[in-house]
């Protein structure tokens, strides 16, 4: 099945249309700007306040402000600050202010003129982020805004829970705040399970603790920020009436080569419009610069239908080049999302269409009958634990048995009898230590316990391979892998 090379949120740098000037930074012959000397930090300040560094290197000379209304706009009566040596910043605040800066972002815009103690002159503004923390601070508690954070926050930003939701309102309503803190904690450990750091890392000074590996990780989330920053600003005047343009440099392995150890640069733009459709969402491969693009790897078109009962379809279709040379082909996938007595079951077909040529048009209208790939997928919890499944089938490989009736699931939903995907898995073995018992080409399960102190997660795949997760307080985790489920080594492949 196709994937999307943005595996998660986590992995992603982006730049969301409501930014203000952002760039990147390097010698030039700009004017410096004037720096405000008399406001370090000290212990003796304003009782309430905000405190901390801005850092990429230590920054000097940026507008550290608070977004009072989470309308990503600093407006006039919002607090603001500027940096000053070592990044320094401290936010006098009111009490009321003081209350709110615990519930929205705190933003900093870092502009042409400002002295990046470790690189010199900023050449182009660029701007960082602090997500609100949602809990009450200690007025000595100090705050560092980083490239990590900003990344933190730019996997928030855009989910519904937390998008345009003001101060007043959170603190007005305990459930809401409730629900954000869920999504802030599963979302920060994804980030720290990504790059495999702790938590405190994440929110850390890594310049003053000399931790030279995040400093050059901070480095790499830069230059695809500023990146995704100079696009997104050429984007908003060519569309000038879009709500939404999303740009966003990553990297990962080549689309041609997915085993690789090689990782390139890939750059995803999504333009919504006025009326929620879409009006741009590609994914293209870039050169090392990110200035120009090599080739547009694959443009995405789908649609989603709510069916009855709870369940829901929706079908795919991407046009995907493999090389600058390539025809291309016609990637068209429908998925059926069934939720029966607690229990996830989808059902997914795939079908692969070669074009003739670059031009030829790929659309909704296709007939999966003759779809040569499934997948089929069984998810859910058991109190504080999590358990899920999936298997893939393949006409090539003669695995795609059973459930002969199931495609076109948008059209023909109320002719299929959806206690036939239910009886199919019963015997199919979905159970973390069953043998499967069904026809298949490929197979993972997976089990994610919470109900300890920390996270366990242990898969198993259909290779034979088993691999565990063991997580720490401060939400790294130790790797074991086994080949039987009972001997585990930490010497894994």
């Amino acid at each position: 099945m196709f994937n999307s090379p943005i595996k998660t949120l986590s992995l992603a740098v982006l730049c969301s249309a409501i930014l203000s000037g952002c760039g990147g930074k390097g010698g030039s012959n700009s004017p410096s700007i004037e720096l405000d000397s008399n406001k370090k930090v000290t212990t003796e300040e304003n009782k309430y306040a905000r405190r901390g560094r801005v850092i990429d290197g230590y920054v000097q000379g940026a507008t550290v402000w608070i977004d009072l209304n989470n309308n990503k706009t600093k407006d006039a009566n919002e607090p603001s600050v500027i940096s000053t040596d070592k990044g320094s910043y401290i936010l006098e605040l009111t009490e009321e202010q003081a209350k709110c800066a615990s519930y929205v972002p705190t933003y900093v815009d870092v502009p042409v003129g400002a002295i990046d103690e470790d690189l010199g002159e900023v050449t182009k503004a660029y701007q960082m982020v602090l997500p609100p923390t949602l809990e009450s601070l200690d007025d000595e508690a100090l705050q560092h805004i980083t490239p990590l954070t900003t990344v933190l926050w730019q996997s928030l930003a855009e989910t519904p829970e937390f998008k345009n939701a003001t101060c007043a309102e959170l603190v007005k309503s305990n459930s809401v705040r409730e629900e954000l803190l869920i999504v802030l904690e599963q979302t920060t450990k994804q980030v720290v399970e990504h790059y495999n750091i702790s938590e405190e890392q994440l929110f850390s000074d890594y310049i003053e603790s000399g931790d030279e590996a995040l400093q050059k990780l901070a480095e790499s989330i830069v230059k695809g920020l500023q990146a995704s920053v100079e696009k997104y600003l050429e984007l908003a005047k060519k569309y000038v009436d879009a709500p939404e343009i999303r740009v966003i440099h990553y990297k990962d392995t080549p689309p041609n080569n997915p085993e690789s150890d090689e990782l390139v640069w890939y750059r995803k733009i999504h333009i919504s419009d006025k009326h929620g459709g879409t009006l741009l969402d590609e994914t293209a491969l870039m050169d090392d610069s990110l200035k120009n693009v090599l080739y547009i790897h694959y443009n995405r078109q789908s649609r989603v239908i709510e069916l009855s009962g709870g369940h829901s379809y929706r079908q795919i279709v991407d046009v995907v080049l493999d090389h600058p040379e390539d025809t291309g082909h016609c990637f068209h996938s429908e998925q059926l999302k069934l939720t029966i007595n607690g229990i996830e079951y989808e059902i997914s077909n795939e079908k692969m269409v070669e074009r003739d040529s670059q031009e030829q048009v790929c659309d909704f209208s296709v007939d999966f009958s003759d779809a040569k790939g499934r997948s089929l997928t069984l998810s859910y919890n058991k109190g504080a634990v999590h358990y899920f499944a999936q298997f893939a089938q393949d006409n090539h490989l003669d695995t795609k048995q059973g459930l002969t009736d199931w495609y076109n699931l948008g059209d023909n939903f109320d002719l299929l009898d959806v206690i036939a995907i239910v009886s199919y898995f019963d015997n199919a073995g979905y159970e973390l230590d069953a043998e499967v018992t069904i026809p298949f080409s490929w197979w993972e399960k997976r089990v994610t316990d919470d109900s300890g102190e920390h996270r366990v997660t242990t898969s198993r795949r259909h290779d034979g391979s088993w691999t565990r997760k063991t997580y720490k307080a401060d939400g790294t985790y130790d790797l074991t892998c086994s080949t039987d489920g009972e001997n585990w080594t930490s010497e894994c492949n």
